[in-house]
Formats: C-alpha cells, sequence, structure tokens
C-alpha cells in the first residue's frame, strides 16, 4: 500500500478517535444544579411550611390582613415579616467551595430544615436550610432535586439565615397575654396576695361611667380619679411577654410555681364574661445579679415568671411590661 494511502488512513483514525473522546465526553450526565432561592414576589406566597428531623413542624399560612402557624395560633407579625423579607431579599453568595463540598452534603443530609413556599395556592419551591459559614455571615442550602448546596446570604446583613426558618411552634406563636379593644374590657381585677388592701376591681360600666371596688366587690370609701383611671383601663388592653416556656420544661414549671407565693394576679373580664389573667411569680436570680456592695438579689431584677390562663401555659415575662400596669387601690385616690 502506498505510503500515501497509510498516511490517510492514519489521519483518519485519528479524527475518529478524537471524534469519539468529544461524544463520550459531551455525552456525560451533567449535574443537576438550582439556585433560585430567592421570591420576587412575596406577595403572592399564601403558605410557607417549615420541618426538621426532629418532627417538628409550621405550618404558616396567610389570611386577610394576618398568618396563622399550624392554623389554631396567630403567628408573630415581626417574625413572619423576617421571613418574607429573607425570601425577597436572599442571594447565592457563592457555591460552596470543592474542599467542603462533602462535608456540607453531608451535613446537610442528617440536619436540615425543609422549606416549602407555596404561591397563590401551588407549591412552587422546596428546598433545604443548612447551618452556618464558619464565618456565621452565610448559610448552606440546596434546593430539592438539586446535586449542589450554595452559600446564601442577605447583602448588607451580617448573619445566617437559619433562626428564620426555625419550626419551633412557640417562636411562631403571638406573644401576647391582653389584646382588647378598650370598650371590651368590663372588669380588671388585680390581686395582691401579700397586700390584700391594695387589690381591687376596676369597672367599666359602659357610657363613659367607670368605679373602682374592692377585691370584695364592695364600694370604696374615697373619691377616685378617674382620668387615672381611664389611663390605667387604657394600657391594661395590650400586654405581651418576652416568650414560652420549652416545651418540655411546661409542666416542671407549671408544678413548681403553683408551690410558690404568688406576686400578683391580672385578670380581664370583657362584657360577655370571658376572663383572662396572667399570674406573676418571682424569679430566681440565676444570673447572680449584686447591688452596689456586692450583695446578691433575692430575684431577678429584670424577669418574672407568668402562667397563663386559660391556656395554662408558663411563660417569661419582663418588669418593664408589668411595671406599668401594677396599679394599687390607693393609686386612685383624687
Amino acid at each position: 500500500m502506498k505510503k500515501s494511502n497509510l498516511l490517510i488512513l492514519l489521519v483518519l483514525a485519528i479524527l475518529v478517535l478524537i471524534l469519539a473522546i468529544v461524544y463520550f465526553k459531551d455525552s456525560k450526565p451533567k449535574e443537576r444544579v438550582f439556585r433560585d432561592f430567592a421570591v420576587s414576589d412575596t406577595a403572592s406566597i399564601t403558605k410557607v411550611i417549615l420541618a426538621d428531623k426532629q418532627n417538628r413542624k409550621v405550618i404558616l399560612e396567610r389570611k386577610d390582613n394576618f398568618w396563622t402557624a399550624n392554623e389554631i395560633y396567630r403567628a408573630r407579625r415581626d417574625f413572619t415579616n423576617l421571613l418574607l423579607e429573607g425570601l425577597y431579599r436572599m442571594e447565592v453568595a457563592s457555591p460552596v467551595p470543592q474542599a467542603k463540598l462533602d462535608y456540607v452534603l453531608r451535613s446537610l443530609s442528617a440536619n436540615h430544615i425543609m422549606c416549602e413556599i407555596y404561591q397563590n395556592g401551588k407549591l412552587t419551591k422546596t428546598y433545604y436550610v443548612g447551618g452556618a459559614t464558619e464565618n456565621s455571615t452565610g448559610t448552606y442550602m440546596i434546593m430539592e432535586n438539586s446535586e449542589l448546596p450554595f452559600i446564601l446570604h442577605i447583602p448588607g446583613f451580617s448573619g445566617y439565615l437559619t433562626v428564620r426558618y426555625t419550626p419551633d411552634i412557640n417562636e411562631w406563636r403571638e406573644r401576647i397575654v391582653f389584646n382588647y379593644d378598650v370598650n371590651e374590657i368590663h372588669k380588671i381585677y388585680i390581686e395582691y396576695p401579700n397586700d390584700k388592701n391594695e387589690s381591687f376591681i376596676a369597672v367599666n360600666n359602659g357610657n363613659n361611667s367607670f368605679e373602682i371596688r374592692t377585691i370584695n366587690n364592695k364600694h370604696i370609701d374615697f373619691e377616685i380619679d378617674t382620668l387615672r383611671l381611664k389611663t390605667f383601663i387604657s394600657k391594661c388592653k395590650f400586654v405581651g411577654f418576652e416568650a414560652y416556656i420549652k416545651d418540655e420544661l411546661q409542666n416542671y414549671f407549671l408544678d413548681s410555681l403553683r408551690k410558690e407565693p404568688m406576686v400578683s394576679k391580672l385578670t380581664i373580664e370583657n362584657f360577655n364574661s370571658e376572663k383572662r389573667s396572667l399570674k406573676t411569680y418571682y424569679r430566681p436570680n440565676i444570673d447572680l445579679m449584686t447591688d452596689d456592695e456586692g450583695i446578691l438579689y433575692d430575684f431577678d431584677l429584670d424577669r418574672l415568671y407568668g402562667i397563663l390562663e386559660p391556656e395554662n401555659e408558663a411563660v417569661l415575662i419582663q418588669y418593664y411590661i408589668i411595671d406599668p400596669i401594677s396599679y394599687k387601690l390607693s393609686d386612685f385616690k383624687k
């Protein structure tokens, strides 16, 4: 065979080999990578479901002008706004570095919070939220059916985003003791077990008529300051608290507190004879606060424990919330 024919065959064989390499290289399955975490139209979000591997689950649903949590609680407005803001503003900061990819994938698989987002009633996004980066400025997340995770952040915000997705129902519930319109309040009972002479009942009779009675429902023998009484009733219409005691500790706290002397009991009764109450109890000086001479205070100076009724739940409440409504009978003397 002529040399020229051999050369042609050699060139053709090399071309076939190159084409085969290119073909099989290009035909290799590509990684599925999704990175569309953010929601540009948060007004269209009608439901968000958050769940973790410890079987905790929160279902947030939008109503006319508020959100509910697990259908039975009204959700905290500040917390839902924080979540929606994050859904709108968060961006992919970077892919996960190759050196940490296996670790992050294992971590996301073992410990994550699932987030499902529904827009106009339809499921549009599902992704999984992991922990923070080493510098705590980013959060690991991966979209469902994606093979690669990403680091998410909110530009201008220094912190990680995992806490915004918590599936702890008590973090989403409104932290409110009383929430009334002033005209709904019929009676307010304040009881001081250690100072019964200062306990009283404030009464709104309607038609701009108000009175004070003793806690035994007897008339008092002094002229009252009606303006001060109206101010007191107005202050009681909305009262919040700091936090719920954790579910696993509720029974322990309820049993323990009921064995302790009560500081006060505040009860509001509406015109339908429905009542809600807050009982308060001293909190031990857990933080070991001392006076100027280094002597430990007997109790916490910032917070008390409380029991909500009729829910029968233990909560933590701050003095700066309870002090402005801790009136005594003598405060109403004109």
